[in-house]
């Protein structure tokens, strides 16, 4: 023989022999009683085997019924067990971020998310773009950065970009007021300098040494050189919220800031915003950005 019986057939004679009545079993099974005899008579055709013999209060295993059940009865509570992990596994969330709200600001939140929802299991990759693609890229979910929407699929913006100087400690202590930059080097975001050209013009002052400096596409790389006492970077406060409370970066001029046109949102594709999966890590992206951005809101003197 070399194919199973019907799975329904054994199943059927599993129950049968359990409750060791036709009609008990057609209960159990929501089924008729010949519906029931049925599948037995399809299986012992099948085995041409007498599986069951009647009896004056309702029927009784053969020798070949005896030999067949264990297996069967195995079988079953195999593939329940197999379906229960499957059912009981974490959700698997792939998400796509840009490498400095990677690096600087998610993983080191991660560990609360998982805390609360233990049944999502995130995986991430990072990558600087503005855009993505869900029916050409694996991912769930992505936090996209740019001075254009996303584009595609559902979206929500989360924040928009600003940029304040950073510093090591040790260089802020010579900063006073922005016009004490002229005798440090600026650390560039972009090869055109626009960022800080921007900043200084928006302060009143000048820097002397405005077109020097080295540039970084990646804010990460940029701070990391920064932090070595390498010079003055420009960064946005969210993302490096971690390094300003732990003091590796200080914010010399912590009001001095200007609002680029890049934003940051949260996109997944349509119609999937209300899985039980994203949306919570919809709502936790929410809340931790918003409780990132009311820290770093200026308090008023007291009077």
């Amino acid at each position: 023989m070399k194919r199973l019986p019907p799975l329904d057939a054994l199943h059927v004679f599993a129950i049968v022999a359990r409750e060791g009545n036709m009609s008990r079993a057609a209960q159990v099974l929501h089924v008729t009683q010949s519906a029931v005899s049925r599948q037995v008579r399809q299986l012992e055709e099948y085995l041409g085997e007498v599986l069951f013999v009647r009896q004056a209060r309702g029927i009784a295993l053969t020798a070949v019924g005896r030999q067949l059940l264990p297996a069967v009865e195995q079988a079953f509570a195999g593939l329940l067990h197999a379906v229960e992990g499957l059912c009981q596994r974490p959700a698997d969330l792939k998400i796509k971020l840009p490498p400095t709200l990677a690096i600087r600001w998610f993983l080191p939140r991660l560990p609360a998310f998982q805390g609360l929802h233990p049944g999502i299991e995130v995986r991430m990759s990072t990558a600087s773009f503005s855009r993505i693609h869900f029916e050409r890229e694996d991912f769930d979910a992505a936090i996209v950065a740019g001075n254009q929407g996303p584009g595609e699929g559902y979206s929500e913006a989360l924040f928009a970009e600003t940029l304040v100087p950073v510093c090591a400690p040790a260089m802020a202590e010579r900063l006073r007021q922005p016009a004490d930059l002229a005798g440090e080097a600026l650390i560039h975001l972009s090869p055109d300098h626009a960022d800080w050209r921007r900043w200084l013009r928006q302060v009143g002052v000048q820097h002397p040494a405005l077109e020097s400096g080295p540039s970084f596409e990646v804010i990460d790389m940029a701070v990391n050189v920064a932090s070595q006492g390498m010079g003055v970077a420009l960064a946005d406060p969210v993302l490096i919220a971690h390094d300003l409370r732990s003091g590796r970066l200080i914010a010399p001029f912590p009001a001095l800031r200007i609002q680029t046109d890049y934003h940051y949102w949260f996109v997944c594709p349509r119609g999937r915003q209300h899985e039980p999966a994203l949306a919570a890590l919809h709502a936790w992206l929410k809340a931790e950005i918003a409780d990132s951005l009311a820290a770093l809101t200026p308090q008023p003197a007291p009077p």
